[in-house]
């Protein structure tokens, strides 16, 4: 049942480490936890997507039941991820190409600026969106949960698995809700430094991930 438990998150490990350094998400928990009583709030944002990863690779894992035939075979699973990891390679690249230019680039998206007064429950529900409505984020979430449905077939290491890829995914958002934390007015200067230049490159990092990650895919799917 669990023998090929270490092979699986081996192979999902880095679609999670896409997941955990995507652009968005980290901006908007660093808006939010230099807010008022940000550290309760950037909480919440982080288990709202904890349970949005959860969510969306559990999905793509039970979705696997429908091939029940299949599971386990590695030609099915390969037939099934090559395309999704060529896909995320296209939407990184249309993404590099129609990306802003000029002052218009750096220009975070008002919704994000308007954060600093956020609600906690409304930060739980952001957390929740951007796992689960983004495209970047349900292609990542897609891949991982096919793998672990076609490999893993009980449902206890198919849960532990995709608890695990979501602890994985949340730990970058962790940090900055810790260091307000524990740092509190300290580490705010350094904070928003690391919020600026996210916002500089965050369409970069977006492509980087999506054309990293699905070649990882691709690659995997012929080896």
């Amino acid at each position: 049942m669990w023998s090929p438990f270490g092979h699986v998150l081996a192979e999902v490990f880095p679609l999670a480490v896409g997941v955990a350094i995507s652009a968005t998400p980290l901006i908007a928990v660093l808006v939010i936890a230099l807010g008022r009583a940000g550290a309760v709030r950037g909480a919440a944002l982080v288990l709202g997507r904890f349970l949005g990863i959860v969510v969306v690779v559990g999905a793509f894992a039970a979705a696997s039941e429908l091939f029940v035939d299949f599971r386990g075979s590695d030609v099915a699973l390969h037939v099934v991820t090559a395309p999704i990891g060529l896909g995320m390679m296209t939407l990184g690249t249309v993404t590099w190409v129609r990306r802003p230019r000029g002052a218009v680039a750096g220009t975070p998206p008002r919704w994000l600026t308007s954060l600093t007064r956020v609600s906690a429950p409304n930060a739980f529900g952001l957390g929740f969106a951007l796992s689960t409505v983004k495209p970047k984020e349900l292609a990542l979430g897609a891949g991982a949960g096919v793998v672990i449905g076609y490999s893993l077939t009980e449902p206890p290491p198919t849960i532990v698995a995709v608890a695990l890829f979501a602890a994985i995914g949340v730990a970058t958002l962790s940090i900055p809700v810790v260091a307000v934390a524990i740092g509190g007015e300290r580490i705010r200067p350094r904070l928003n430094r690391l919020r600026a230049a996210l916002e500089r490159s965050s369409r970069t990092i977006t492509c980087v991930v999506l054309v990293l990650f699905g070649a990882v895919l691709v690659g995997n799917s012929f080896l």
